[in-house]
């Protein structure tokens, strides 16, 4: 019999979200509950995600009597981005408990600390390094499996955009500021400079956004604070404009497009292998950042940016938005992903 454990975040965070999700989805037999507030900008905690499950609460990174108490009787434990504290998967191995790691490549402690232990399995949220995490690891120990999403989580949002005719309302989800402006703000602000059509530009921050993020530009409202649930963040647009300067796990372009959202993204990996080539921007190396290993940093041309933007605004929108249904339903719905799970244990 499988007994799951899995790490789960309260905190209202792209992690958060993730592991509720996978909660849902997998119901394990015990859950290791993280409030993160301490070490995180997201401090809103939400405890009553699992109220239907069992386990224990931890107020930031668990101890090793936390993890040998939480592992006791699994058979399978799982965690998302970083076990935390790396006695989770020594002490997994060593009681005969497969684990698993649904690793970011630029947060995995294990490129640059070869003597940590390693889990059972690596899951690739996204196609992104994915063949080089093959390459450090092995074929056997490196899997793509990305989180899971219920498309009726996101039912309200993806009818109500369906059903708008009018003027184009784009989105544009600033989250949470990451290292060299991850998803492409100063680009969408360059590029503004140059389009042409007449539609209406959200600009969504969970935080205070610094001065050189702000515009002028009558389009572009600006919507600062949480959001408390997250399909209300994509109810009433029609596209979201996200041209993200490197690569990784992108939750937000997932839920547009189980929301009913097309993307348009930079032309470069994991984006590449998921939208439509016409959706795509064209996008150059411009540097390079250290975080477990050297990260390349995209750039794309603001003329170029703006040229897509106008021409996203042309678009049939129902046509358009079902496709970008399809392709999040294909690929993220929870019900295409459970078997792929299972078949782990």
């Amino acid at each position: 019999m499988v007994k799951l454990g899995i790490v789960a975040f309260s905190n209202n965070s792209g992690l958060g979200n993730q592991t509720r999700r996978l909660v849902e989805m997998l119901k394990p037999y015990r859950l290791l509950v993280i409030n993160s507030s301490s070490f995180s900008k997201n401090t809103e905690v939400n405890y009553h995600w699992y109220d239907n499950f069992s386990g224990y609460r931890v107020n930031g990174f668990p101890t090793n009597h936390d993890i040998d108490v939480f592992l006791q009787g699994l058979t399978h434990v799982l965690c998302c981005e970083n076990p935390l504290n790396f006695h989770l998967l020594s002490k997994a191995s060593q009681q005969g408990i497969k684990s698993y790691v649904q690793s970011n490549w630029e947060f995995c402690d294990n490129l640059d600390k070869p003597h940590l232990p390693l889990p059972t399995k690596f899951l690739m949220p996204s196609h992104w390094k994915v063949e080089e995490m093959k390459e450090l690891f092995g074929d056997d120990r490196v899997q793509y499996l990305p989180p899971p999403i219920n498309p009726v989580e996101f039912k309200d949002a993806r009818e109500k955009n369906l059903i708008y005719v009018g003027k184009r309302r784009f989105l544009h989800i600033v989250g949470t500021l990451a290292a060299h402006d991850r998803n492409g703000t100063l680009d969408i602000l360059e590029a503004i400079k140059y389009s042409k059509a007449d539609y209406t530009l959200t600009i969504t921050s969970q935080h205070d956004l610094p001065k050189e993020y702000m515009t002028q530009d009558k389009r572009v409202i600006y919507k600062i604070g949480s959001t408390p649930e997250p399909q209300s963040l994509y109810e009433n647009y029609d596209a979201l404009i996200l041209p993200r300067r490197y690569g990784g796990l992108t939750l937000t372009m997932n839920e547009a497009l189980i929301s009913g959202m097309p993307v348009i993204m930079t032309d470069i990996s994991p984006n590449n292998k998921i939208l439509p080539k016409e959706w795509l921007v064209k996008a150059q190396i411009q540097g390079q950042f250290q975080t477990r290993t050297m990260i390349d940093i995209y750039g794309v041309d603001p003329q170029l940016l703006a040229e897509k933007i106008d021409w996203m605004e042309t678009q049939q929108c129902e046509e358009i938005k079902l496709q970008a249904f399809d392709i999040g339903f294909n690929n993220y719905r929870d019900s295409v992903l459970l078997d792929a799970y299972n078949s782990l244990w």
